[in-house]
């Protein structure tokens, strides 16, 4: 890392999936812990059952209570026909009261009418006791407790829902649970095992309130419900734990593995010596993408290493000639007694090996800019053709399809026409042609000249760097190896044809190249 550059902390991919994992894993036993909604429908269940047992026993009573006082049957009715009740209990902590208090003596005695029929009601709800679980208590006008599991004998009439009961009114309200026994630490995860649901309804005969029926159960607990389903629970418990695992796998095999062969190819693929290897198994299609990006880059960093230590070695050699030549013409000059003609020619020597000099380091600058004159972008031989025209105004330069787009930077098609017509200016040419076209394969642009042409001997060397035929007159032989670095930075093929006379090349860019 460069100095001074804090480098933060940043979680490795596997790292990453495990958290992914875990959070997935603990889903389930999280929803463990999130019962309100279900304590909620528990309760409601508690509620709606107690509903319905004390209408029931509101309905037993009247008719009772009715035999006994020989009212006839049909003054039972509601003379305002159906009113049904709905559970509206919830576990909100302003919803649940504190504990039930405690009964008290009576203060007025039940009349003859309820000490008879408060031993029949009792049998009834001590039989249905014995299956619902919950607690019943049948209450005289006065709140007096005539019946049920209960308190006999004692008053109720100071509790909130009992008073409202024998107002008329149907009262549902969850209270604190009072346990005789120490709560199980699981319980504690379940609101609903706290509280006891208790129900107050009137009993209403001939329109007058003769008493109420009062039932209390607690809710039943999430964990009955769960051991109910164990067989299920372990199921679903299997499954997600598969799917955690085959989540794992499929992210294992397709990102995480991918990525780890790639960071140690492209780690090998930076030492000296070694070549890029595509790993055997891609994962996914971006990754594959991925690989053959890093397989690009590398193949390209490998031949501009392996291009620049070709131009070091043929650089040290072209200018050892020339700087050699200089060397010596300075100490010859040291002697005295040299004539100003043998002085002249040494200068002259100098200067034409100082601009060889400066030509091939303007030549190597050339081609180390190829690739940054490869720019993206289109252009067509209208655009340029003026500008080239002015350049080489001896030479006739005739284009053919010349507002066919070819995918050259303007600039960078500016530096491969200048070389081409300098060489086939230099090679005595007097008319140059430029044809660009397009068909199905992609564009192409074919650049031939009249001139004396390129020799059989010399056609598989005249694209090599530092290759030339005019070494004796200030030639660097860099001029079509810097066109050929243009086009291929700029993804096309430089080709050179045979002909009997002239010379002709021909750019191809490949159409399925380039559009990927």
């Amino acid at each position: 890392m460069p100095v001074g550059v804090v480098r933060k902390w940043r979680p490795r991919l596997g790292t990453v999936l495990l958290l992914v994992l875990g959070l997935v894993l603990c889903l389930p036993i999280a929803g463990l812990f999130l019962f309100r909604f279900y304590a909620n429908q528990l309760v409601q269940q508690t509620e709606e059952s107690l509903l319905t047992q004390a209408s029931v026993l509101a309905a037993v009573y009247a008719e009772a209570y009715a035999s006994e006082t020989g009212l006839d049957a049909v003054g039972l009715t509601d003379p305002q026909g159906f009113t049904p009740v709905f559970p509206s209990l919830s576990l909100g902590s302003e919803t649940i009261f504190p504990p039930r208090p405690d009964a008290t003596p009576m203060a007025t005695l039940p009349s003859p009418v309820y000490r008879v029929i408060g031993p029949e009601l009792s049998r009834i709800v001590n039989a249905s006791q014995r299956n619902t679980l919950a607690g019943y208590r049948l209450l005289d006008p006065h709140g007096n407790v005539i019946g049920g599991s209960a308190e006999l004998g004692l008053s109720l009439n100071h509790v909130d829902e009992v008073a409202r009961a024998l107002g008329g009114e149907t009262v549902s309200v969850t209270r604190v649970r009072v346990r005789n026994t120490p709560e199980p630490a699981v319980y504690s995860v379940s609101q609903g095992t706290r509280v006891r649901v208790f129900v107050a309804m009137p009993v209403v005969v001939d329109g007058d309130v003769v008493g109420a029926v009062y039932l209390s159960r607690t809710p039943n607990h999430i964990f009955r419900f769960l051991y109910g389903e164990r067989f299920n629970l372990a199921k679903a418990a299997l499954f997600v734990i598969v799917s955690t695992a085959l989540i794992g796998f499929v992210f294992w095999r397709f990102v995480t593995r991918p990525i780890q062969s790639l960071i140690q190819r492209t780690q090998t693929a930076g030492s000296v010596g070694a070549r890029w290897e595509a790993p055997g198994q891609f994962g996914t299609k971006e990754i594959e993408n991925l690989s053959n990006s890093f397989q690009i880059l590398t193949e390209r960093l490998h031949d501009q290493q392996d291009a620049l230590k070709t131009y070091t070695a043929h650089v040290t050699h072209e200018l050892k000639s020339p700087l050699t030549a200089v060397k010596g013409a300075a100490e010859l000059l040291r002697d005295e007694d040299m004539t100003t003609a043998q002085r002249d020619r040494f200068l002259d020597n100098i200067e034409r090996d100082t601009a060889r000099m400066e030509d091939l380091l303007a030549s190597m600058r050339a081609f180390s800019l190829a690739e940054q004159n490869a720019e993206e972008g289109s252009t067509t031989l209208r655009q340029v053709g003026r500008e080239i025209r002015s350049r080489f105004p001896a030479l006739t330069v005739s284009t053919c399809n010349e507002n066919v787009a070819l995918p050259l930077h303007p600039h960078a098609l500016k530096i491969i026409l200048t070389h081409m017509l300098e060489n086939a200016q230099q090679n005595g040419a007097g008319d140059v042609s430029l044809t660009a076209s397009k068909d199905a394969m992609g564009q192409q642009l074919v650049i031939q000249d009249d001139g004396r042409g390129i020799s059989a001997g010399n056609r598989d060397k005249v694209l090599m760097p530092f290759f030339t035929t005019r070494r004796d007159q200030g030639g660097t032989g860099m001029g079509l190896n810097i066109v050929k670095s243009v086009v291929e930075a700029s993804g096309g093929q430089l080709t050179l044809h045979s002909l009997t006379s002239g010379a002709q090349f021909t750019i191809r860019f490949n159409a399925r190249a380039l559009s990927e």
